[in-house]
């Protein structure tokens, strides 16, 4: 009896938990006349690397390699034909045998490497009755075939086949007369024809298996949507299969847990018809005046999509649906529900489906027609809007998420249901009317309605950003906004139709809303902050260096101060130089308000640079102006020669010029003061007439 197993190397990708037939271990189990598909993906791991396996003599094969399995049932000549899908590929192989096990392959028995156009023969290679050699090649070396094996019932031999070169598929035929098991019996699955009614089709596969398995308990079932899948039992297709296909092929392993073969029968699932059903499931009646001698016909074709290959029929009651009797083309809906039956055929009489659905006679929503929907405009160019506050308003306290709400600009487009406006609804600050539908969501019924949109101004009025708060005198602050609104309310919970004005009594953020005739409400927010009074911490003064005299002072305090010296304008700057000699006063004002506070009086000390002894009343001596604030102070003047001429002391009025009672000549003169604190200056002057 020759046995014949076709082996297609396919292009698949790995999966978790899938066998992979390139380690010796998972071999491919050669069964009867079982096709058998799988990837070669690399060397898998290296079986020459125990100590009882051995490398083939004649091929490294380290390339792409499969497995396989050989367990011989009857005795007799174990040959093979490997042959390549494109006949330019090289396959080797190299057989072991007979053995027991992965772990004891010991050396191979076969071996063969010739590559074919080296050696100008055919690509195919195996084992055959002819041939007296068991190993060839390497290149030229040989002609593809070995001599064959005399195989006894019971042994085990392993068959490695690597691709040296391409990537193409190929078959092995075993040809001999010894023979290998077969799958435990099972009954040959046919065609799988469902009919579809989605255009998504789902195959019960218990069906199949169960009609596989029927008589054979002992046998076990498993479907894959490719053939290499099936042979490597991975990607098990669910029980309910879906696909969208006309036809496709898929693959039944048939195994038992008693041997370790399996069948692999390919069988065609298809959609003998495809019915359409587009069931309403419920039909919504808004208008209970047509109740009466209901046209089913127009609905009919909706639900078959006015296929010609398929027609529909009702029936008033399921037995006369599922009997094919009493059809009826309208209705009486004389109740508020009403169930229909109906059924589907294909013209081919391949495809039958059962299915009913309920009319529903009820009424439109019940709605209100809302009030003008008051928006307020300040300065926008334009405005959103709620709609969706007039469908609250229209569906008078109804549950808003069983209805849809639709807006239009125009009664035509609802009427047309086109053009529908957003419930947040952006448009112009203009007078306009909004057209409303509000719809049932479980009838589709619906009711019309409408409102207007009215832009009414919002308060105008001023307000400061920033005021301040004397925390030094603790005033209550006056916040004020004109009168003559409508209505006034108050961050500090103050409120009133007259309230246009409050005090507050401490720093701090405040707003005021106020509301016009028309409900409108502007809110405006100022910041309190705290201030007061400066306080004077040190004046600093610089005399004795006219034009160069000047007065800083430095101030301490909360908040935001000018200056000003001797009642001239206020300035930011707290130094003022190129003061005169003699007394001044600073005044130091808070800019936000809360006060001004003087310096007492102080002195800037400096000599005039000249004086005219002339009797005119003017410059007649030559005195420091405020040197009696600094008792026991003293002047001593000379000429230009080092002569002393004058004593002065601090309370003094001054020198005349004179020097023994003479007027002495114009002419420049020179000074030294002694202050008490040690301190010393000299300078001099000029006496002019």
């Amino acid at each position: 009896m020759k046995n014949i197993a076709i082996v297609w190397f396919m292009v698949f990708f790995g999966v978790l938990n899938a066998q992979n037939a390139n380690d010796c271990t998972d071999a491919i189990v050669l069964c009867g006349d079982t096709p058998v598909g799988i990837e070669p993906s690399g060397v898998g791991f290296d079986e020459f690397s125990l100590p009882g396996n051995f490398q083939p003599p004649c091929y490294s094969f380290n390339n792409q390699t499969a497995w396989f399995k050989v367990e011989i049932d009857q005795g007799g000549s174990f040959t093979f034909d490997i042959v390549p899908e494109n006949p330019n590929d090289d396959y080797d192989f190299a057989v072991y045998g007979p053995v027991q096990d992965c772990q004891n392959l010991g050396s191979a028995i076969r071996c063969s490497s010739t590559h074919p156009p080296s050696a100008n023969v055919d690509a195919n290679t195996g084992l055959n009755n002819t041939e007296t050699d068991t190993s060839e090649g390497p290149g030229a070396d040989g002609n593809g075939y070995l001599k064959a094996i005399d195989a006894m019932a019971g042994e085990t031999y392993y068959i490695l086949i690597d691709r040296a070169s391409g990537s193409s598929r190929f078959s092995i035929d075993l040809t001999g007369t010894a023979t290998t098991p077969k799958t435990t019996g099972f009954n040959v699955p046919g065609n799988f024809e469902i009919c579809s009614t989605t255009g998504t089709n789902t195959y019960n596969l218990n069906i199949q298996r169960d009609l596989i398995l029927q008589g054979y308990p002992d046998t076990r079932v498993s479907f894959h949507g490719e053939l290499g899948d099936a042979n490597l039992a991975r990607n098990e297709l669910p029980d309910l299969y879906t696909n969208t296909l006309d036809s496709e092929i898929l693959y039944a392993r048939i195994y038992s847990p008693l041997n370790s073969c399996s069948e692999i029968v390919p069988f065609k699932i298809s959609v003998a018809a495809s019915l359409v059903n587009d069931n309403p499931g419920s039909v919504f009646i808004c208008d209970t005046s047509i109740n009466q001698n209901y046209n089913l016909l127009p609905l009919g074709n909706e639900i078959i999509r006015s296929r010609t290959d398929q027609q529909i029929r009702f029936y008033q009651s399921q037995q006369d649906r599922d009997t094919d009797q009493n059809t009826i083309q309208t209705l009486n809906l004389s109740s508020s529900q009403t169930a229909v039956y109906y059924r589907i055929e294909s013209t081919s009489g391949d495809c039958l489906l059962l299915d009913e659905f309920t009319f529903f006679l009820t009424e439109p929503p019940a709605v209100l027609k809302p009030s003008a929907l008051d928006v307020c405009v300040a300065d926008e160019n334009s405005l959103t809007l709620n709609l969706d506050q007039k469908a609250n308003e229209a569906l008078g306290g109804q549950d808003i998420s069983l209805f849809s709400r639709r807006y239009y600009a125009t009664a035509n487009d609802r009427d047309l249901d086109q053009n529908r406006l957003s419930s947040n609804y952006t448009t112009e600050a203009v007078a306009q009317e909004i057209f409303m539908r509000i719809v049932a969501n479980r009838s589709g019924c619906y009711s019309d309605t409408s409102f207007q949109v009215v832009f009414n101004e919002s308060p105008v009025f001023e307000f400061p950003e920033t005021a301040y708060y004397c925390t030094d005198t603790q005033e209550p602050v006056e916040l004020r906004v004109s009168s003559g609104f409508a209505y006034y309310e108050w961050s500090t919970s103050q409120e009133g139709i007259d309230l246009n004005t409050i005090f507050i009594d401490e720093p701090g953020e405040y707003s005021i809303t106020v509301y016009n005739e028309a409900g409108c409400g502007t809110t405006q927010t100022v910041q309190v902050l705290p201030s007061e009074k400066a306080i004077v911490e040190r004046v600093e003064v610089t005399g004795l260096n006219y034009p160069n005299n000047e007065v800083s002072i430095q101030v301490s305090g909360n908040g935001d101060y000018e200056f000003s010296l001797d009642d001239a304008p206020y300035v930011d700057s707290s130094v003022f130089t190129g003061l005169s000699a003699g007394y001044h006063q600073l005044a130091i004002r808070d800019k936000n308000g809360c006060g001004t506070v003087e310096t007492e009086p102080f002195l800037v000390l400096d000599y005039p640079r000249y004086f005219t002894p002339n009797g005119d009343g003017i410059h007649d001596t030559w005195r420091l102006i405020g040197l009696e604030e600094y008792p026991g102070a003293q002047i001593f003047i000379y000429d230009r020669y080092g002569k002393l001429l004058k004593q002065l002391e601090s309370s003094s009025e001054g020198w005349d010029g004179t020097f023994l009672g003479t007027l002495l000549n114009p002419d420049d003169y020179w000074f030294e003061l002694k202050l008490p604190d040690g301190i010393s200056l000299k300078g001099h002057f000029s006496l002019i007439y």
